[in-house]
C-alpha cells in the first residue's frame, strides 16, 4: 500500500481569477479554465485544482474563505490502493468516487483522498557551459510538489502522527516538540511530504511546496512574483530542519506557496531526531 507522494492539491477560492494568475504566475502549466474552476499540472504529473468555494462536490472545510480542501495522495499501484482501502475503511469512512479515487478525513479533520499516481520522469535540465556564454535568467518552473504542511491542535497531535505513521506507513524524519512532526511518506526520500505542526493550536491549512532545479530558480522565481504584485510570506533563506533553500509567498487560494531546493535525502537508516527545542527556521535568511 505503497504511497508514493502527493498527487493533487485541491482548493475552494473565493476569487478564481486570482487564483489562477497566481498559479499561472507562480509557473505551473495551465489545463483547463471555466467558470468554475481551473486545472494546472507539473511536469511530475501531479495537479493543483482550483474551485470555486462554493462548489457542492467540494469537501467542507472548518476554514473560511479560501483554502485547500483536499489532499489527493497518489499510490504506486491498483494492487495498493485497494489494499489501503481496506485496512481504512475497517475503522474509519471512507468512499470512493466514479473516477476510482478514495476519500476519508484524518484525526484532524482535514479531507485527504488516495489514487494511483500518474508519475512522469522529470529530466534533469543540464547545466551550461559558462566560457563565453553569459548567464540569462529563465522563469522559474516548479517541477514538481514536494510537501504539504497543515496547523493542528495539541489535543489531537498524538492521534495525528500516530494516523499517518501507523495506519499510512509515512516515517518520522524530525519532531521538534513545541513545532511538530516532520514525516516522509512511505514511498519517498524526501525529509518530508507532510508537516504537522502544533504549535498554533488549531487546525488550518499552512502551505504547499514545489520544488525548482536551482538555487536561481527559487531567487528568480520569487523575485518575479514580487514584481507581479504577489506578497512574500518571508524573506528566502536555508531551513535548519530539511535543509532546503525556500521562498514563500502568500496564495489568493489559501495559505502559502513555497518554492525549495536541495531538501534533505533520507532513506531507512536515518534516525528520527527529537529536538526539544526548534532549533530556528533557518541557518540563514536574507534581511
Amino acid at each position: 500500500m505503497t504511497i508514493l507522494r502527493v498527487e493533487e492539491v485541491i482548493y475552494g477560492v473565493e476569487d478564481l481569477d486570482a487564483a489562477a494568475r497566481f498559479h499561472e504566475n507562480w509557473g505551473l502549466i495551465p489545463l483547463e479554465r471555466g467558470q468554475n474552476g481551473a486545472d494546472f499540472a507539473l511536469p511530475s504529473g501531479q495537479c493543483v485544482r482550483l474551485r470555486r468555494a462554493d462548489e457542492a462536490s467540494l469537501p467542507s472545510s472548518s476554514e473560511s474563505g479560501s483554502t485547500l480542501r483536499e489532499t489527493i495522495w497518489g499510490v504506486e499501484d491498483e494492487a495498493a490502493l485497494d489494499e489501503l482501502g481496506a485496512r481504512l475503511g475497517a475503522n474509519q469512512a471512507l468512499t470512493r468516487d466514479r473516477a476510482g479515487v478514495l476519500h476519508t478525513r484524518d484525526p484532524h479533520g482535514f479531507a485527504i483522498g488516495f489514487r494511483v499516481a500518474s508519475q512522469k520522469p522529470l529530466i534533469a535540465r543540464p547545466m551550461p557551459t559558462r566560457r563565453n556564454n553569459p548567464f540569462s535568467p529563465e522563469p522559474a518552473k516548479p517541477q514538481r510538489i514536494g510537501h504539504v504542511v497543515y496547523f493542528v491542535t495539541n489535543a489531537r497531535q498524538v492521534e495525528g502522527s500516530k494516523f499517518y505513521m501507523e495506519d499510512l506507513g509515512f516515517r518520522l524524519s524530525d519532531r521538534a516538540m513545541d513545532l511538530g512532526d516532520f514525516l516522509r511518506a512511505p514511498g519517498a526520500n524526501d525529509h518530508h511530504n507532510l508537516g504537522l505542526f502544533w504549535f498554533r493550536n488549531r487546525a488550518h491549512f499552512a502551505h504547499v511546496a514545489y520544488e525548482v532545479g536551482t538555487f536561481d530558480d527559487v531567487m528568480i522565481g520569487g523575485t518575479a512574483m514580487q514584481k507581479r504584485g504577489w506578497t512574500p510570506a518571508n524573506k528566502p533563506g536555508r531551513h535548519i530542519i530539511g535543509s532546503n533553500i525556500f521562498w514563500n509567498f502568500q496564495n489568493p487560494a489559501g495559505g502559502n506557496s513555497e518554492y525549495f531546493y536541495d531538501m534533505d535525502v533520507m532513506d531507512d537508516d536515518w534516525q528520527p531526531r527529537i529536538w526539544e527545542k526548534f532549533p530556528g527556521l533557518a541557518h540563514w535568511a536574507l534581511e
